[in-house]
């Protein structure tokens, strides 16, 4: 059995949201996207030879040499090359991953991709079968997604969320069902909302426990200090947003380090709700910003990297789905690593925090560097990212799943 309702997604689930606003968004259409599907034109992938390309390692970028590309992956063998490209001595790139974002569409996995976007993660799914349709298309980002969250049915969240009542989490209720059925109709991971009338203590432990011992890992929806400290005790292993309320006590940032848990701040959209899009501000927290302030969201990235702390890339971008408020998606990937190195990382790093941290964070062992027998995911970049971040926006080529995707998108200044 699978759950066919719409499930409201992007910045709603932020507490203290207004429930208004949920009249204001665009609900998905299966059909929209079988026949943006059936419309694409995919090129037919050939084994490929990339030639005097200097490839960023994770920490450097090397002399020019040679990227072979067969099907889906990078191989070393040179036989029964089709296709040979001259890189003059440009720059490659894995492909980058959004580990928060909320893609509803064609359109938005297209927007991704030409970005370099090659892997993302969705954070809500306004239905189980638009959501696998999405997930894995020939030439366009792969997309991996959690369905259901965990939800308290007196929460501010809840009421801006159309779930059946029998899926919502009631306090002492056992939370096993719900992380069953999520799993069973597609979830590749569990999120918990933990706004501060959500889910209990013992529910956010007993769902990691529960969750852990089927394989898989979970989030926690965490935008302020009361939430984060809950997710922390509940050893949840990607604590989602950064705490724009408070700095997180020393204490509980040790304990994040010591327990093997990752961050993913998304600072971008709290950038754009203090600087440039206060819409975003007054739709997240209406008028409850008592001790809220983006030099809070500095502090508390900083302090987490400064803990070693593994810090992911990720948005909380919605594209346009919701009119009032556009954020883009696939851009907002390349200004989070901006942001990253103004809080105080190296450009190798903000790499990092957008290719290989989440590809490991996030148990997928086939992406995020540049090797034989990894995905295809690539990027051609005409200017060194170490020299200057932002030239990740300056983008040759783009390759997913060893397919070339032909629309990239034109640089953009930071």
């Amino acid at each position: 059995m699978q759950f066919k309702q719409l499930v409201s997604v992007s910045l709603l689930l932020f507490e203290s949201s207004r429930a208004c606003l949920h009249d204001h968004i665009r609900a998905p259409q299966m059909r929209d996207v079988e026949d943006a599907l059936r419309k694409r034109d995919v090129p037919v992938p050939v084994k490929t030879t990339i030639r005097n390309v200097r490839v960023f390692d994770g920490y450097t970028i090397g002399k020019p040499q040679t990227v072979i590309i067969d099907g889906e992956y990078i191989t070393d063998s040179d036989d029964n090359v089709e296709r040979t490209i001259d890189a003059g001595n440009r720059i490659m790139i894995p492909g980058l991953i959004d580990a928060h974002t909320h893609v509803q569409s064609v359109e938005g996995l297209e927007n991704m991709t030409s970005y370099g976007v090659t892997t993302i993660f969705n954070m809500a799914c306004p239905s189980y079968d638009l959501c696998n349709s999405l997930k894995s298309n020939p030439g366009l980002a792969s997309l991996f997604t959690s369905m259901i969250p965990a939800l308290a049915p007196s929460g501010g969240n809840a009421k801006l969320n159309p779930v059946p009542p029998e899926l919502l989490l009631s306090p002492g209720e056992d939370p096993k069902f719900l992380v069953d059925y999520s799993f069973g109709n597609g979830s590749n991971y569990f999120k918990i909302v933990g706004a501060a009338d959500g889910p209990t203590q013992d529910q956010h432990n007993e769902i990691v426990k529960y969750a852990h011992s089927l394989g898989h890992f979970v989030v926690n929806h965490a935008p302020s200090v009361a939430p984060y400290a809950r997710a922390v005790s509940a050893r949840t292993d990607v604590l989602q947003h950064i705490p724009d309320d408070g700095v997180l006590p020393l204490s509980l940032v040790k304990l994040i380090k010591e327990y093997g848990l990752a961050a993913t701040p998304t600072v971008e959209i709290f950038r754009r709700a203090y600087t440039i899009q206060p819409e975003i501000g007054q739709f997240l927290r209406g008028n409850n910003t008592a001790n809220a302030s983006y030099e809070h969201v500095i502090k508390n990235v900083k302090q987490l990297h400064a803990a070693g702390v593994p810090i992911l890339a990720g948005t909380d971008s919605v594209g346009n789905t919701i009119p009032i408020i556009y954020f883009p998606f696939g851009e907002s990937l390349h200004q989070e690593m901006a942001n990253f190195v103004d809080f105080g990382m190296t450009p190798a790093e903000a790499l990092r925090a957008a290719t290989i941290v989440p590809a490991t964070v996030h148990r997928l062992n086939d992406r995020g560097a540049i090797r034989p027998g990894m995905r295809a995911d690539l990027i051609l970049l005409n200017s060194n990212p170490l020299v200057n971040i932002a030239n990740t926006r300056d983008i040759a080529r783009v390759w997913v799943g060893g397919v070339e995707y032909l629309n990239v998108a034109k640089p953009t200044k930071a």
